[in-house]
C-alpha cells in the first residue's frame, strides 16, 4: 500500500497529467501536503522543545572549563618574605611571573526552584493545548477538502446540466427553422430560439471557468501541480436527513482553549514564585599548572550549598507578574468568546442542516415538475397548439430547476458535514460509511 500511495502521488504531481482522485486520496494528500497542519505540527515542535528546556527546573548542569594565564607585576615581584637569616628578618622575594593553565569541572544541581517547576508545569500543559488544537485542525481540514472536493463535482453536475440544456436549446432551434421553412412559424420563433442557443453555449463556458477555479483551490490545498487536469472519481452523496446524533463529543478548540487557560495561571504563579529564594548544590574539581606558586596549591575541589534570593530586582519582577496576570486574563477572554461561538455556531448549524436538506426535497419536486412542464411544452409546439415563447419559458424554468437542484444538493451536504465538525465529530460521518 506504500509503494502504491507513493506511485500515485508521483503522478499527481506531474504537470499537465489528467489523474483520477477519489475523495480519500484528496484526503491523504491534505493530510501530508497540508501547510495548515504543517503550521500546527510546527508549533506542537516548539512547544516540546521549550518542555525541554524546562526541565533545567530540577537537573543538574555540568560543565567544564579551562584557562591559561599569565600575570607579571609589582604585587608578585620584591614580595617581602620572612628570613631569620637576615638582621631585618624579611627579604625580598620574586614569584612571578606566574603562568599556567587551569581546568575544572562543575556540577550545579538545583534543590529548590519554585518559579522553574511552575514554568515547566506551564509547557506541559501548553504542549497539550497544541495538540489538542491540531486534531482539531484536522477535522477542520477533512471539512475544507470534502468542501473543494464535492464544489467539482457540483461544477461537473452544472456542466453536464448546461450540456443538456444546448441540446434541448439546439433541438428547439432546429424545430423552429422546419417550422419557418414551412411557413408555420414566423421569423420570431428560429430568432428566440437561437438566442436561447448561445445563451446556453455562454453557460457552459461559465461554468467550465468556474469548475477549473474550483479545481485551482483544491489542487493548491493538496499541493499539486496547476496545469494538471483532475477527474473525480467520488460520486456526489445523498444528502443525510437531520437527526439527533447524541451527544457532543466536545470540541478540541475548545479544550485547547482551556489548557491554554491554566497554563497562563501557571505562568502567574511562576512570576509569583520567582519571590522565593532558589538552592542548588555547587560541586566543583579544579586542577593547576605552572609555575609557582600555581604547582603548589591550585588543585583542590569544592562542595558547597548556594542560597540565591533576590530581594529586589528594579521593579522587573513587579512587571512581570503584571503582564503575566493580563496574558492570562486575555487568554480567558478568548476562552470566553470560543465559548460563546461554539453555542453559536451548534446552533446555526442544526438549523442550516435542517433549512437545506428541505429546501432539497423541495427542489427535487420542482425539477420534477418542471420536466414534465418542458415535455408538454414540446408536446404541444410541435402539434402547433403552443408557441415558441411557451416552450422557451419551460426550458428556462428546467434549466433553473435543475441547476438549484444540484446546489441544493450540495449545500444540504455541506451543512450535514458542518454540523458534525460543531459538536466534535468527523464532518465525513455525515456521508455514510462508504465514504469513511
Amino acid at each position: 500500500m506504500r509503494y502504491i500511495r507513493a506511485f500515485t502521488a508521483a503522478v499527481l504531481m506531474i504537470p499537465g497529467t489528467a489523474c483520477a482522485l477519489s475523495l480519500d486520496e484528496a484526503l491523504i494528500k491534505a493530510r501530508e501536503q497540508a501547510t495548515t497542519l504543517q503550521t500546527l505540527d510546527a508549533e506542537t515542535r516548539q512547544a516540546e522543545s521549550r518542555h525541554t528546556q524546562s526541565a533545567q527546573a530540577f537537573l543538574p548542569t555540568l560543565s567544564a572549563d579551562a584557562s591559561w594565564l599569565r600575570a607579571d607585576s609589582s604585587l608578585i615581584t620584591n614580595v617581602p618574605v620572612p628570613d631569620p637569616r637576615r638582621p631585618t628578618g624579611i627579604r625580598p622575594t620574586d614569584f612571578g611571573p606566574i603562568e599556567g593553565s587551569v581546568t575544572g569541572v562543575q556540577l550545579v544541581q538545583p534543590l529548590f526552584n519554585a518559579d522553574a517547576l511552575q514554568l515547566r508545569a506551564a509547557s506541559g500543559l501548553q504542549i497539550d493545548a497544541r495538540r489538542q488544537a491540531r486534531q482539531w485542525g484536522q477535522l477542520a481540514l477533512r471539512l475544507e477538502v470534502a468542501r473543494r472536493y464535492f464544489n467539482i463535482v457540483r461544477l461537473s453536475s452544472q456542466q453536464k446540466a448546461a450540456e443538456q440544456s444546448r441540446q434541448a436549446a439546439t433541438h428547439a432551434a432546429e424545430m423552429a427553422e422546419a417550422s419557418y421553412q414551412q411557413g408555420m412559424t414566423a421569423r420570431l420563433d428560429v430568432e428566440q430560439t437561437r438566442a436561447e442557443l448561445a445563451a446556453t453555449q455562454a453557460k457552459i463556458s461559465q461554468t467550465l471557468a468556474a469548475r477549473q477555479e474550483a479545481e485551482y483551490q483544491l489542487k493548491s490545498l493538496l499541493g499539486m501541480a496547476a496545469q494538471q487536469t483532475l477527474q473525480m472519481d467520488t460520486p456526489f452523496p445523498e444528502p443525510a436527513p437531520p437527526i439527533d446524533a447524541g451527544a457532543s463529543a466536545g470540541r478540541k478548540d475548545l479544550e485547547a482553549r482551556k489548557l491554554a487557560a491554566k497554563a497562563a495561571d501557571r505562568r502567574i504563579r511562576a512570576t509569583e514564585a520567582e519571590w522565593l529564594p532558589r538552592v542548588n548544590l555547587l560541586a566543583r574539581q579544579q586542577w593547576g599548572q605552572g609555575n609557582e606558586p600555581l604547582d603548589g596549591n591550585a588543585d583542590g575541589w569544592l562542595v558547597a550549598i548556594t542560597l540565591q534570593w533576590t530581594v529586589f530586582d528594579g521593579l522587573g519582577r513587579q512587571g512581570r507578574i503584571a503582564e503575566a496576570r493580563a496574558d492570562a486574563q486575555k487568554v480567558r477572554t478568548e476562552l470566553e468568546e470560543t465559548r460563546r461561538r461554539i453555542e453559536r455556531e451548534q446552533a446555526i448549524a442544526i438549523s442550516r442542516w435542517q433549512a437545506g436538506y428541505a429546501a432539497w426535497q423541495a427542489r427535487e419536486e420542482s425539477t420534477v415538475a418542471a420536466q414534465t412542464a418542458a415535455r408538454l411544452a414540446s408536446r404541444r409546439y410541435q402539434e402547433n397548439l403552443g408557441s415558441m415563447t411557451d416552450l422557451l419559458t419551460a426550458r428556462a424554468q428546467l434549466d433553473r430547476a435543475r441547476a438549484e437542484l444540484i446546489d441544493a444538493r450540495y449545500q444540504a451536504v455541506l451543512a450535514a458535514m458542518n454540523h458534525h465538525l460543531q459538536h466534535g465529530r468527523d464532518p465525513l460521518l455525515a456521508l455514510g460509511e462508504s465514504y469513511q
